[in-house]
C-alpha cells in the first residue's frame, strides 16, 4: 500500500525501528548526554580507590569482596540520581519542545515510548559494564592477591543492571509526563537516600523499597557478627534466583503500568 493510500484509509504511516534509533542518536548528537554515566562512573570508581588506599596485606586478601560490596551500597545513592539525569536529559527534547503531537503523526505512541526507553538502556548497560570492568581494573592496580571470581562479577552486572533498568522505567514515564524535569530529578535524589537508608531496615521492610534492590542483590555481604575495628569479614553470596526472577516479574509490571500512564496522557 503506498503512502497516499495510507493517508487515505486513515492508517499512519511508521518509520522503522532502525531509523527511529538514528533519529534520537542524530537528536542528542550535540547534547553529550554519554557525559552523565562517565561522569558518575568516574566518581564512583575514584571513590572506591580512595577508600582502599591504606588495604594492608590481609584487606587484599578480600579486596575484591569489599569493592563489590561497596560499590553495592555507592550504586544504591549514585545510580538513581544518573538514571534520572540521563532519562530528564533525553526525554526533555520532546518535552521542552512540546513536539509529541508531531511525532505521534509519525509514529504509534506506545512504539516510541519502547524506543525511547531502549535507548536510555544503552547508557545503563554502558554504566554498568564500565563499573564491573573498572573494579576489576583497580584491584589489579592496588595489587589485590584475592582470585578473581567471574562468575561473582557477572552477577553483580546483571544485578545492577536488572536493578537500574527497573528504576530507570519509573524514571523514564515521569521524564515524559513531567512538563517540568524537576519532579523526575526529585525522585531520583530521594530515591537514593531511601535505598541507602532501607538497607538499616527490618528485611521485610526493606524488601518494599525499590531502590534498596542495590543491597539486597549485592554479591558481597558483611559478617557483622564477626566483624571488629580491627577486621571486616566479608564472603560472596550468589545472586538469590527466586528473589531476582520474583523482581523482574514485578520490573515488567511497573513498566507496563508506566507505559499505560504516558498513553493516557493527552498532547
Amino acid at each position: 500500500m503506498s503512502g497516499k493510500e495510507k493517508e487515505k484509509s486513515g492508517m499512519r504511516p511508521t518509520a522503522s525501528r532502525q531509523h527511529l534509533f538514528l533519529a534520537e542518536q542524530r537528536k542528542l548528537h550535540t547534547r553529550y548526554a554519554w557525559l552523565v554515566p562517565a561522569g558518575f562512573l568516574a566518581l564512583l570508581l575514584l571513590w572506591t580507590l580512595a577508600s582502599a588506599r591504606n588495604f594492608d596485606d590481609m584487606d587484599r586478601a578480600t579486596g575484591y569482596q569489599y569493592f563489590l560490596y561497596s560499590m553495592s551500597l555507592m550504586n544504591s545513592i549514585f545510580m538513581p540520581v544518573m538514571l534520572a539525569v540521563v532519562a530528564s536529559r533525553l526525554c526533555d527534547m520532546e518535552i521542552s519542545g512540546n513536539t509529541l503531537k508531531l511525532l505521534y503523526t509519525l509514529e504509534r505512541p506506545g512504539r516510541f515510548y519502547d524506543i525511547k526507553y531502549l535507548f536510555e538502556m544503552k547508557y545503563l548497560i554502558v554504566f554498568s559494564a564500565g563499573e564491573t570492568l573498572g573494579l576489576i581494573l583497580l584491584g589489579k592496580v592496588m595489587g589485590f592477591t584475592e582470585r578473581i571470581r567471574p562468575d561473582m562479577f557477572a552477577e553483580h552486572f546483571i544485578a545492577m543492571t536488572a536493578v537500574g533498568a527497573v528504576i530507570l522505567s519509573i524514571q523514564h514515564v515521569l521524564s515524559l509526563v513531567s512538563d517540568n524535569q524537576i519532579l523526575p530529578l526529585i525522585v531520583g535524589i530521594a530515591g537514593g537516600f531511601l535505598g541507602l537508608f532501607s538497607m538499616f531496615f527490618p528485611a521485610a521492610v526493606n524488601r518494599l523499597v525499590l531502590w534498596g534492590y542495590f543491597g539486597i542483590f549485592s554479591v558481597a555481604e558483611v559478617d557483622w557478627q564477626r566483624t571488629t575495628d580491627e577486621a571486616t569479614y566479608l564472603s560472596y553470596q550468589p545472586l538469590p534466583a527466586g528473589s531476582f526472577i520474583g523482581f523482574l516479574a514485578a520490573g515488567v509490571v511497573i513498566y507496563l503500568i508506566g507505559k499505560w500512564i504516558f498513553l493516557r496522557k493527552e498532547v
